[in-house]
């Protein structure tokens, strides 16, 4: 489920930029969240945010809980939300029981990420640790080790940056089936792994 209102980018990975309905109309009220779930890969069903400005009026992020309640029959709901403590943030982690944090290795992102994680704190939720993605593995970049101890948080997973992740996207292709066996694709594995056993 995309929880970005103001930046919907799930829609797009998925090539599901087109579709009549999206999430939108179900927190409008005007539709059940089965009309606005995508088959993906390996039986993965996808909601995506509307990307143009009419999309965007008529969602009500207040109403995120009440949709993600209705619905069933999953074992995951996977809510990709932005960082920080704007009302869409706010609305995805109320919807939530738990929470992965992703960061980038950069100030700015780890700041955004520690609002992310007062918000959880504030709301009760278990968290379950920080992925950190797309390490370059320059000298400006903030160890992870130290990610972990700003955030108070265990490190689940360093993916390392791949510029096949952003050629995968402009072809309309999911890095991860098309590039398997890539180190980022091999770390992805695990981390998933991980958390299903967790």
């Amino acid at each position: 489920m995309d929880a970005g209102f103001t930046t919907p980018d799930l829609g797009l990975f998925f090539k599901l930029e087109g579709v009549l309905y999206t999430l939108n109309d179900v927190l409008s009220g005007h539709l059940s969240p089965e009309d606005a779930m995508y088959d993906g890969p390996f039986g993965l069903k996808v909601m995506p945010l509307g990307t143009t400005p009419e999309h965007m009026k008529k969602a009500n992020p207040a109403n995120y809980p009440a949709v993600v309640k209705k619905i069933d029959g999953f074992d995951f709901i996977l809510i990709d939300a932005p960082a920080g403590v704007k009302r869409e943030a706010v609305a995805a982690l109320r919807s939530a029981e738990e929470v992965i944090f992703v960061t980038l290795p950069e100030t700015v992102s780890i700041s955004d990420t520690l609002k992310s994680v007062a918000v959880a704190d504030l709301l009760g939720l278990k968290k379950t640790g920080v992925v950190v993605n797309r390490i370059r593995g320059e000298d400006y970049e903030v160890p992870s080790d130290e990610i972990g101890k700003i955030l108070e948080l265990p490190i689940l997973a360093e993916i390392p940056n791949d510029r096949g992740v952003e050629k995968a996207g402009a072809i309309g292709k999911l890095f991860y089936l098309t590039s398997p066996n890539k180190p980022a694709s091999k770390v992805l594995t695990r981390l998933a792994r991980r958390l299903c056993e967790h």
